[in-house]
C-alpha cells in the first residue's frame, strides 16, 4: 500500500483525474470511493453549467483540487482515533470510556471527513 504527494493539476484539455487517480490516498475507509463520488458529483455539476467541456473539466478542479490535501490526511485518517486510544492505554483497557471521550473520538473522525470534502454539510450543500 503506498499514496503519493498530490499533483500540481489535474486538467489537460478535455482530459482530467478523478477519485484515486486524482487522490492517491492510503486504500482505508473507502478513500479512492469516497473521492470518486465526491469528484462525480463536483464534475456533473460543472459539465451541466459550461457549454464548453474544458472549462467544465478546469471549473472541476478549481471546486475539487483543494481537497487534495487530504491525501496527507489521510495518512493518519479515522485510524488516528485507534491509535490515541493505544497512545493513551498501551496496556490495554476495560471500558473504552476510561481511556477517551466521546467527544474526543467525535471530533478526529469529523475533523477528518470535513478535511476529506465528506462532512454532513458538505456532501448535502447542492442537495
Amino acid at each position: 500500500m503506498c499514496d503519493r504527494d498530490p499533483l500540481p493539476y489535474w486538467t489537460r484539455g478535455r482530459v482530467t483525474l478523478l477519485g484515486d487517480a486524482a487522490h492517491p490516498m492510503y486504500p482505508m475507509g473507502s478513500n479512492g470511493a469516497g473521492q470518486a463520488i465526491l469528484d462525480a458529483t463536483s464534475l456533473s455539476r460543472h459539465l451541466a453549467r459550461h457549454a464548453d467541456p474544458a472549462a467544465a473539466l478546469l471549473a472541476y478542479e478549481r471546486d475539487r483540487r483543494p481537497a487534495r490535501w487530504c491525501c496527507a490526511t489521510a495518512r493518519g485518517g479515522p485510524e488516528n482515533a485507534i491509535d490515541e486510544v493505544e497512545r493513551r492505554a498501551p496496556d490495554g483497557f476495560a471500558r473504552i470510556e476510561d481511556v477517551i471521550d466521546t467527544a474526543t473520538l467525535e471530533a478526529i473522525v469529523t475533523g477528518y471527513a470535513r478535511a476529506a470534502g465528506a462532512s454532513r454539510d458538505q456532501v448535502n450543500r447542492d442537495a
